[in-house]
């Protein structure tokens, strides 16, 4: 039984290496060639042939008709049985030589259909999904992130491979890779080996020509899918109907972007208050200052907001105030967890554990007062100025 799954294994390596089998029949071809070519000159007296070594090394000269001439036959067998390498040498090279040609063509053919594994690819972007704006989505993230580049990028979902060519035509974009497949399904999830990606965002999939309720319920298979194959992961969804909000939230989602409510807040205030649209996209857009979160050094962790305060005011950034609880919600959950049930007092323990559970991530608080306590996993959210020519 144990040789049959060994037998299974090493058949299974030679059908995913393909390179391996050719290359092995290639060396022990040489080193066949080697001995025999040694063992005839060395009874002929041939000084150049002292050791196996010598053999091989004429051997590979003359099947690469490489020539360098710094060890030849004298004998004549040897010399017919150097015709012998020569003949093979120019089939096994070409033989060869087409079986790496291949494997680099079928490389380059699954890379483009989307059929690749990327199982070494670690900290890197997947984005589940497809949006019409995907070309600006993506050249904005590269462009406004210091981090992340197209090599880090994984785009998963059901497009047209000819969609990601007009996508890698942009020079920012070319290196950017793609799994083609549903994205709720834990296979395609391990293609893009979720469990070692540093963040996955999963959009409202424009490609399903469906209605609004049956895109966000794969929105929310998703993230459920994603939680149960890696708790840790940190995964930011897009929701079209605000009704589905809880959905996302009992699925552990570490951030919910609610597209279709921002945009109807953002004509809202426009109306009540002047110039507010302008205000909210020169933030977002990172023209002349961005918006965004920055992470707090754990030296300020315990103390007074006042302190840090007192710090960043040299870095020309502007602090708006305090992103409570920013890690994926399983992290903060068991840490908190932990904590809980450090008490003996069972009434403390329930309260404690409710507590828990009612725990939440990615809390903004907006001007705390100067002695407000830093907790940990705390971020800042602040506008830094990008432009400093106004000054």
């Amino acid at each position: 039984m144990e040789i049959k799954k060994i037998k299974q294994k090493i058949n299974s390596f030679l059908r995913k290496y393909t390179f391996v089998l050719p290359t092995i029949i290639v060396s022990l071809t040489i080193w066949m060639f080697g001995l025999i070519l040694f063992l005839i000159e060395k009874d002929y007296g041939n000084p150049q042939f002292l050791t196996l070594f010598d053999g091989i090394w004429t051997a590979i000269i003359t099947l690469s008709s490489t020539g360098y001439g710094l060890k030849v036959a004298q004998s004549f067998p040897g010399r017919l049985f150097t015709f012998v390498i020569i003949f093979f040498g120019i089939g096994l090279i070409s033989y060869l030589s087409g079986v790496f040609a291949s494997l680099f063509v079928d490389r380059n053919s699954k890379a483009r259909r989307g059929l690749m594994e990327y199982p070494k690819l670690k900290n890197h972007l997947v984005i589940c999904g497809w949006s019409k704006r995907m070309k600006e989505i993506l050249v904005y993230v590269i462009d406004e992130s210091h981090n992340i580049h197209s090599t880090d990028i994984i785009l998963l979902n059901n497009a047209d491979p000819e969609l990601i060519e007009l996508l890698r035509e942009d020079k920012k974009l070319t290196d950017i890779k793609f799994v083609r497949g549903e994205f709720f399904s834990p296979t395609h999830l391990r293609r893009a080996n979720i469990k070692e990606a540093k963040k996955v965002i999963v959009l409202a999939d424009e490609l399903a020509n469906t209605s609004v309720s049956e895109i966000d319920s794969k929105t929310i298979m998703t993230v459920m899918t994603i939680k149960s194959m890696s708790r840790d992961t940190y995964v930011c969804a897009e929701l079209l109907d605000k009704k589905y909000e809880g959905n996302l939230r009992q699925a552990s989602c570490d951030e919910i972007l609610l597209s279709q409510e921002m945009s109807k807040n953002i004509v809202a205030n426009a109306t009540m208050s002047q110039g507010m649209s302008h205000i909210l996209n020169e933030l977002l857009s990172g023209t002349d200052s961005l918006l965004k979160t920055m992470e707090i050094p754990d030296k300020f962790v315990g103390r007074e907001y006042v302190e840090f305060l007192k710090e960043i005011g040299t870095t020309g950034v502007v602090v708006l105030g305090i992103l409570e609880n920013a890690v994926p919600v399983n992290i903060m959950k068991m840490e908190a967890l932990r904590e809980a049930q450090k008490t003996t007092d069972i009434s403390r323990l329930v309260q404690n554990l409710q507590d828990v559970k009612e725990m939440s991530v990615n809390n903004p608080y907006f001007a705390p007062s100067k002695n407000y306590i830093v907790k940990k996993y705390s971020m800042a959210i602040v506008i830094e100025r990008l432009n400093h020519d106004r000054e």
